[in-house]
């Protein structure tokens, strides 16, 4: 294969000010290749994804040693313009890449800024949105999107454009079971037509059979070609109600609507002290939409919500989040303060709490010694983990968990897994927002599915995550076990 078909790292290393982010890194993306890239939390992985795409050095200064190519050219000498034209970037936080009012708009600015004519425009249009799911929301908002439609909007809109080399930096974060083999065809038609393709994830679970290439980071990298996930005792353990399993939300007749569409339908649910809940659904299913109200966010358009017998419709925000911690799904977009230790005593300092609670909960989730850092130079599992020990650090009766797995590393989740389980043990409520089905039966008691709207589920996670029936029924990410023995159906081992 000719040199100009591919991108080349050689002895590459980068920091940005103080240690090294990674060292003395050589691996090649040839074009018809996919290449994945995994590491810790903080390992360098979108760090890589910028050295790639040129993002670092021509828009983020730092120290570089070693060469990254493309081609035969250094990309540090090559044009931003004529990078972008060769070698495109999805990025981890999606929402900096949507520029459109609606799904179509942002497409189409995408196909515009190429010269392409009309004809061309619309053909890639209609494919791109068929092949993402996204025909029925082509005139819609993308403010009304839920997070995971927003993700896939943004993976579409870039691999429209059809460039040589794509970076996929975490690009199923976000995504559901469904979108993760959307994403595993889309993939598969790509390397067909000879795209290269490095992506960056956490896991790699969906994506196994079109991965020709694994990249660990580490202090320096070594290559494997399999990946397995393994949280160790974490997963034997079991979650213990406290003995005091009172009422402490009740949701009674919910409905919620946006732009005169029924989001939420007829929702009727209890949840006891102690529980620890994962609400899960396909993307759009009302997931968030649900949570948000149960700290105010959002107020219902009929029905009645209560958290401590306080009616969200007679409280603010402010007033809630005594009772109710909200850990966003987007860290960047809630984040504000200049320090780590600023972030995490916002909230004790507005409700005069004692800031010990910060650093206890700082020092639970390995930040203690980044306090100082500001919040910009974490990675974005670091963003999540120090918006959930802002949160823990007001003490609330219940605390809500968008997607925290979302750029976590095992040993991360291990830790988050405990904590979990620890602040269950506490009589802490946990509402867990997921689609990692494996972390879900790890920590969880109680599991309810929403879909389209309705709750159609509500039970025991081993009786709901092992029921391949109802996961493929409700768009579900099977779990690892249940994966593997698909697999070996399929290779004849069973």
């Amino acid at each position: 294969m000719e040199a100009l078909d591919r991108v080349h790292v050689e002895n590459f290393s980068f920091r940005y000010e103080d240690d090294w982010v990674f060292q003395n890194i050589s691996f090649s993306l040839f074009k018809g290749e996919v290449v994945a890239v995994v590491g810790p939390s903080g390992s360098g992985k979108t760090t890589l994804s910028y050295c790639l795409t040129g993002i670092i050095p021509h828009r983020i200064r730092g120290e570089r040693r070693g060469v990254v190519k493309l081609g035969e050219n250094d990309i540090s000498k090559v044009s931003f313009q004529e990078i972008v034209r060769r070698i495109n970037i999805v990025m981890q936080n999606y929402e900096m890449q949507i520029f459109g009012l609606t799904v179509e708009e942002d497409i189409v600015f995408a196909l515009e800024n190429l010269g392409l004519d009309q004809h061309e425009i619309d053909a890639r249009m209609n494919w791109i949105l068929r092949e993402f799911d996204l025909e029925r929301y082509r005139e819609y908002l993308v403010s009304s999107l839920s997070g995971g439609f927003r993700q896939r909007l943004s993976i579409a809109s870039t691999i429209v454009l059809e460039p040589d080399f794509l970076v996929m930096d975490d690009p199923m974060a976000n995504l559901d079971w469904r979108g993760i083999l959307n994403l595993k065809k889309i993939i598969l038609r790509l390397k067909s037509r000879g795209t290269g393709i490095l992506l960056t994830s956490r896991r790699l679970k969906g994506l196994e059979d079109v991965i020709d290439k694994v990249i660990r980071l580490g202090k320096s990298h070594s290559e494997e070609t399999i990946i397995r996930r393994d949280l160790g005792a974490m997963g034997n353990r079991s979650v213990q109600l406290t003995e005091n399993d009172s009422k402490i939300i009740s949701v009674r007749g919910v409905w919620f609507k946006y732009h005169e569409e029924d989001v939420l339908k007829d929702i009727n649910l209890t949840v006891n002290r102690g529980e620890v809940l994962a609400l899960m659904g396909a993307n759009g299913s009302g997931k968030t939409t649900l949570a948000k109200h149960l700290n105010g966010l959002l107020k219902p358009t009929k029905g009645v919500v209560k958290v401590s017998g306080l009616d969200t419709r007679k409280y603010s925000v402010a007033e809630l989040s005594k009772y109710v911690g909200y850990v966003f799904q987007n860290p960047d977009r809630h984040i504000t303060k200049e320090t780590v230790w600023e972030e995490a005593i916002f909230g004790c300092e507005n409700h005069g709490l004692p800031l010990e609670k910060a650093t206890e909960a700082l020092k639970l989730l390995n930040l203690f010694d980044k306090k100082d850092r500001p919040p910009y130079k974490l990675s974005m599992g670091e963003k999540i983990r120090l918006s959930i020990a802002s949160v823990l650090a007001m003490d609330p009766e219940v605390i809500i968990l968008d997607e925290p797995t979302t750029g976590q590393d095992d040993i991360t989740l291990r830790i988050l897994g405990n904590i979990i389980i620890q602040l269950s043990n506490q009589g802490k409520t946990i509402i867990l927002i997921t689609h990692d089905t494996d972390f879900a039966l790890q920590v969880s008691n109680r599991v309810v599915l929403i879909n389209d709207g309705y709750i159609v589920v509500d039970g025991r996670p081993k009786e709901i995550l092992t029921n391949n029936k109802m996961l493929h029924r409700y768009g579900i990410e099977p779990p690892t076990a249940l994966v593997k023995q698909e697999v070996a159906r399929e290779y004849g081992e069973i």
